[in-house]
């Protein structure tokens, strides 16, 4: 992502706190404004705490090759306080000022040109992107194409504080209305077809809830290769889910990825491949949770990142074990019980571990076994959760109908 705004920008701000001074993030900002080969400012931010220090900062920047003025080199550097507005004026007349050093011309009359800066899939609008015009004068009503490939008529376009307007010029971020496709992140549009040099399949996006193809490890697999988790991958925005995405480990599979809300397509592909569907920022129905359950496809929803990440490192830790035994993940003792349908919700307080949704559970009643079955769905309050903590108290719906009594003990398991 860094890489990518570093290619779209103008001019860029590198902002450093005065009292951390350089970290590892700001080096690998540093290399791609070198790679992009923008003018660079530096806006030392949080001047007002009491342990910051510039001194420090322009040293630690000398040692990451940025000679600020002053310093033995030409960059300009800005003290400013985010908190307190200090600074603030002086950080905008250095852009300008930059500004005044680079052809940083348009022409209005000139086909449009624009960035994309990020996709996302809207119930009422349907498909937007966010764009930065590069060049010319973006107008409602004219085409978008992606190099050769028409993917849309601009039908709306908002401004950044999401008022409609007719037009937008070079500078401006907006977000367009009226696409057909998702075009690529990254990717230049314009209202006439211009082909690149090396067009890729990978130029334009169309948002789909499962593949129309089978992907080849559908094909016979190696002992290796059987030891992958499979994910049917699902997000609010491109910039989520390609970030989602670029930090999944190799033993993390993603058979198909997608923008929006669970859909049925998504429970039918993720049963079809063998895989469970994660959602992030996303919603699924009740008519979705019921699919699922008929069809023993687990889903899960998310809205923080590392929560995701945490979950399914958790799922994969212990694939590449070779031998076959149960590892006690949880238990949870049934306190209560709840009709359900046709079946019963299981008031449950978790005693150790924890229990989460799509777990393996034994069910035992007096030390005996009485059912083998999975946690479906599991409910704190009105609220649907993926997992529970000893401790806590839940309701616990399984995958098939349980004859179960209070003080039965819930056992998740897990095969290693």
């Amino acid at each position: 992502m860094r890489s990518r705004g570093s290619q779209i920008a103008d001019i860029a701000i590198l902002v450093v706190a005065a009292d951390d001074s350089v970290k590892p993030q700001t080096v690998e900002a540093i290399n791609q404004i070198k790679n992009a080969e923008i003018p660079l400012i530096v806006a030392a931010n949080k001047i007002d705490l009491p342990h910051a220090d510039l001194d420090r900062v322009k040293k630690d920047l000398a040692k990451a090759s940025i000679q600020v003025e002053g310093f033995g080199g030409d960059v300009p550097l800005i003290p400013i306080s985010a908190k307190t507005g200090a600074g603030i004026p002086a950080l905008l007349d250095m852009i300008v000022l930059v500004a005044t050093t680079i052809d940083l011309s348009t022409n209005p009359d000139q086909p449009y040109e624009a960035v994309v800066i990020e996709n996302h899939l809207h119930i009422g609008r349907g498909m937007l992107a966010s764009v930065i015009v590069k060049n010319g004068m973006l107008r409602i009503g004219q085409s978008i194409y992606q190099n050769g490939q028409k993917i849309g008529r601009i039908r709306a376009i908002r401004n950044e504080f999401g008022q409609q307007i007719s037009e937008a010029e070079a500078g401006l971020p907006v977000e367009i209305m009226g696409l057909e496709t998702f075009p690529a992140i990254g990717a230049v549009v314009r209202p006439v077809a211009v082909f690149s040099q090396k067009p890729s399949a990978s130029d334009s996006v169309k948002v789909k809830d499962a593949s129309s193809k089978l992907p080849d490890f559908l094909s016979p697999q190696t002992e290796v290769e059987v030891k992958k988790l499979k994910v049917v991958l699902k997000a609010d925005t491109a910039g989520t889910l390609e970030a989602i995405t670029n930090k999944l480990n190799e033993q993390i599979v993603v058979v198909s990825k997608g923008i929006g809300n669970i859909s049925k397509a998504d429970v039918l592909f993720a049963k079809t491949t063998g895989s469970i569907i994660i959602g992030f920022n996303v919603k699924a129905g009740t008519d979705i949770e019921i699919m699922a359950e008929r069809e023993k496809v687990v889903f899960r929803t998310y809205k923080l990142i590392y929560e995701l990440l945490d979950n399914l490192a958790d799922v994969v830790e212990n694939i590449n074990e070779l031998t076959v035994r149960e590892r006690e993940l949880g238990q949870g003792t049934i306190i209560a019980e709840f009709p359900y349908n046709d079946t019963m919700i299981a008031g449950t307080r978790v005693t150790s571990g924890r229990l989460s949704r799509g777990d393996r559970v034994k069910v035992m009643h007096e030390a005996i076994e009485i059912a083998a079955c999975k946690i479906v769905s599991i409910r704190q309050g009105k609220e649907q959760v993926n997992r529970v903590e000893t401790g806590s108290e839940c309701g616990v719906l399984f995958d098939k109908k349980v004859d179960f009594a209070i003080n039965d003990v819930i056992i998740a398991i897990t095969l290693v």
